[in-house]
């Protein structure tokens, strides 16, 4: 069975690595270092910082060379061999890590990833890191871990949109005196009428001689 080592390394220009290898299992031989796949490798703060967040119990149970933890764990430190569930789960972590881009979608993809039972994992790591399809299997893991309802978080814009619709004045015959504070009905209705006659009247024309006569 393939086992997994993730190692902390640095240079010059990008800072701290880190990435995790899988490794086949000779049972003959030791493993050797050009046999090794890189399943995740990164570099940017943000995510190097939410990586040691889940790697911290994958490191405090690691099978060799010993348990460590991960305050300790750097690029002066010997790289440390996973569990295969763990570094399973480690890795589909990896295959997240650069596309995660707000503190609210890392949490949801960790409880997420935490949450998944040890055969989906399976599931899911053979489907992120083999076949022809595995951009297609990270992208749809990274869509159902963060995925959220529509108006889950929308309550409080949905509140404030309505607070102001209420706030919003609607047209009305009452005018509003700003210093005495009140409501002047009588002078709102003279104007309104003002304002509708202007608006509908039609002059009328004089009538012909024919109407006239006809009209006797």
């Amino acid at each position: 069975m393939e086992r997994f080592r993730l190692r902390v390394r640095h240079e010059p220009k990008r800072g701290h690595i880190w990435e995790l290898h899988l490794f086949p299992s000779y049972p003959r031989r030791a493993p050797r270092e050009a046999d090794g796949r890189v399943l995740g490798s990164s570099s940017t703060p943000e995510a190097t910082h939410w990586l040691r967040q889940i790697a911290a119990p994958f490191l405090s149970r690691a099978e060799a060379p010993s348990p460590i933890d991960t305050d300790e764990f750097g690029p002066d430190v010997e790289p440390r061999w996973l569990k295969p569930e763990d570094g399973m789960r480690l890795a589909l972590a990896f295959s997240a890590a650069r596309w995660l881009t707000t503190p609210q979608q890392r949490r949801m993809y960790r409880k997420g990833l935490d949450e998944l039972p040890s055969e989906v994992i399976l599931y899911w790591f053979t489907l992120c890191f083999y076949g022809y399809r595995q951009a297609s299997g990270r992208a749809a893991l990274r869509i159902l871990l963060t995925h959220e309802e529509p108006g889950d978080g929308n309550q409080e814009c949905l509140y404030r949109q309505k607070q102001k619709r209420a706030e919003t004045p609607e047209p009305s015959l009452f005018l509003h005196d700003s210093e005495e504070g009140t409501f002047n009905m009588r002078e709102g209705l003279e104007k309104y009428s003002v304002a509708a006659k202007k608006k509908t009247s039609v002059p009328l024309r004089p009538k012909t001689q024919r109407e006239r006569t006809t009209k006797k």
